[in-house]
């Protein structure tokens, strides 16, 4: 369900007496379509969101506190110049839309007040913000709408600002409930979000699930266009599912929660969303590159795996230059093919061997082992490309897990800067932005039944500061065979944990790392005096000794 004009018409109910005379201190752009006013409130300070975004759309008071990009954008710097400063008068639903204005005063540089508003219009898929003056005449818009988009209603500045063009259909906030009970008793429900302007579709089905009598659900859509309209947040199989301004009851794993107002119940509701679009847009672009270094590795890799097994075969080289050498006595000068003894098999049988016809039988011989001596040299060299190699893919694989574990923007932007040090972005070139400083160091903590704390790294680098500078070399460290995943870390202090804390330990750093899912995953464990960082070694990459498997269900702990 969208925000439907019963959620509307009671939100800006809501928001008009909280706001009015409200003070607006600042005006920030966290995203192209979301507006975040601070305003000064008889509550006290707090931050509005006007979002014409299609994973939020709405107005509400968060306590998210979104980052803003390094530069304002156009519009911001207009709003702020038109309204910062203001005190807001008033905020409205025109006519039942599922619109909302703000009205606030405007004070010019030559110290003039004038009423403009804020138009928030909330469509459907036609989301738009608009700043209109006195006049209506639109000085900026989210969207801009030109006359070949629309011929009808262009939305750009400069032009005269037009309401959306009213559906036939008479609106539920104009008709009483004799009215309402008449169009229910011959419309099917499927079709009376057409033949009533303001009842949404999943209005419309909870009526019918309900099989009200026709006076019945003309009371119940009155008293909704009339202040009746409550807050609720609809949930299925213990998530949460949709927002209604009435109680559903057609699900049978549904209920719903009824929350003190509509704006904590958009904030509620639209933080996960937004998170999770947020996470999506953030990680795509770097998920797309690591997935292409990874490729291009994983292509290395393999052509240079085939070059060494080529290498390791290189013994029939020098094998049929020493047989060449003992039966030079029977090889012409000119032959293509050499018929000779292998001393070297059992039974001596006999050997083709081809030949390069204008080379002598000695300088065909001294040819196979140059070949040879090139192949050993290639083995060397290949053997060590293919270990730093197989380190590197194993580093991005970490940091392709790591974008998967990421709970917020902070996550994220760690494993940007993380990429950007390795190589795999570039900088940021943003002179304007201010370094940002390190992330405080809050690895995960838990208890085991026996009472030891575990510490649980989240990226690379908790996992380096977690091993190789918080924990004490009498401490156990676990961490999944072989696969990407974190690093856990069991503090003894002085005492021994137990079969049972040891197992919880590596059921933690098992269900933390890129087999979480898997029905029984390898678990190596060892004291953290036996885990080595390598000299130049990316993040979180360590060699380890002296250590134990556990083969371990994974199962997360509750957190301390």
């Amino acid at each position: 369900m969208s925000l439907d004009s019963f959620m509307i018409h009671g939100l800006a109910r809501e928001l008009d007496q909280r706001l009015g005379g409200a003070r607006i201190d600042k005006i920030f752009m966290p995203r192209p379509a979301e507006v975040v006013l601070a305003v000064r409130t008889e509550q006290g300070n707090q931050r509005l969101m006007l979002s014409c975004g299609g994973t939020n759309p709405g107005a509400y008071f968060t306590s998210l506190r979104p980052e803003n990009p390094p530069a304002p954008p156009m519009l911001c710097m207009l709003l702020r110049k038109h309204m910062q400063g203001g005190r807001i008068l008033r905020v409205e639903q025109p006519e039942g839309e599922r619109m909302l204005t703000l009205s606030f005063t405007s004070t010019d540089e030559l110290g003039r007040q004038s009423e403009k508003k804020l138009v928030l219009e909330l469509l459907g898929k036609h989301l738009n913000l608009l700043l209109l003056d006195e006049a209506d005449i639109i000085f900026g818009c989210v969207k801009k709408i030109d006359y070949d988009m629309s011929p009808a209603r262009a939305l750009l500045p400069g032009l005269k600002y037009r309401m959306p063009e009213a559906p036939e259909a008479p609106s539920v906030f104009g008709l009483s409930e004799d009215a309402l009970s008449r169009i229910i008793g011959q419309t099917p429900w499927i079709d009376l979000p057409q033949a009533v302007a303001g009842v949404s579709p999943a209005v419309a089905r909870e009526l019918e699930a309900r099989a009200l009598a026709p006076a019945e659900a003309a009371f119940l859509l009155y008293d909704l266009a009339h202040g009746g309209a409550r807050p609720f947040l609809v949930r299925r199989g213990g998530e949460d599912f949709d927002i209604s301004p009435l109680p559903i009851t057609r699900f049978e794993d549904g209920e719903s929660v009824l929350y003190p107002d509509f704006s904590s119940l958009l904030d509620d509701f639209y933080r996960a969303r937004r998170g999770a679009e947020l996470k999506k847009n953030l990680t795509a672009s770097l998920k797309k590159t690591l997935d292409n270094h990874k490729n291009r590795l994983e292509r290395k890799l393999g052509k240079q795996r085939q070059e060494l097994l080529t290498a390791q075969n290189r013994e029939d080289m020098k094998k049929k230059a020493d047989l060449i050498n003992a039966n030079i006595y029977a090889i012409r000068s000119g032959d293509d093919k050499a018929v000779v003894t292998d001393y070297f098999a059992e039974g001596m049988p006999q050997l083709t061997i081809t030949l390069d016809p204008d080379l002598s039988p000695q300088q065909n011989a001294q040819l196979l082992y140059k070949r040879y001596a090139r192949l050993k040299n290639a083995e060397l060299a290949l053997t060590g490309q293919i270990e730093a190699g197989e380190n590197e893919l194993q580093y991005i694989e970490s940091l392709l897990y790591g974008l998967e574990l990421a709970a917020d923007e902070k996550d994220i932007r760690e494993l940007e800067q993380e990429a950007a040090a390795a190589g795999y972005t570039k900088k940021s070139q943003s002179k304007k932005k201010k370094p940002e400083k390190a992330a405080a160091f809050a690895p995960k903590r838990y208890v085991t039944s026996g009472c030891f704390t575990l510490l649980r790294g989240r990226n690379n680098r908790e996992n380096d500061q977690l091993t190789m500078r918080t924990a004490k070399g009498g401490d156990l460290w676990f961490h999944a065979r072989n696969i990407p995943g974190s690093h856990v870390i069991l503090v003894t202090e002085g005492r021994e944990p137990d079969v049972r804390d040891l197992e919880e330990a590596a059921a933690l750093a098992a269900r933390w790392s890129k087999a979480g899912n898997s029905p029984r995953v390898a678990v190596d464990y060892t004291r953290a005096k036996h885990v080595k960082k390598p000299q130049g070694a990316r993040a979180g990459m360590v060699n380890y000794f002296e250590f134990k498997t556990m083969l371990i269900e994974p199962r997360d702990l509750e957190q301390n």
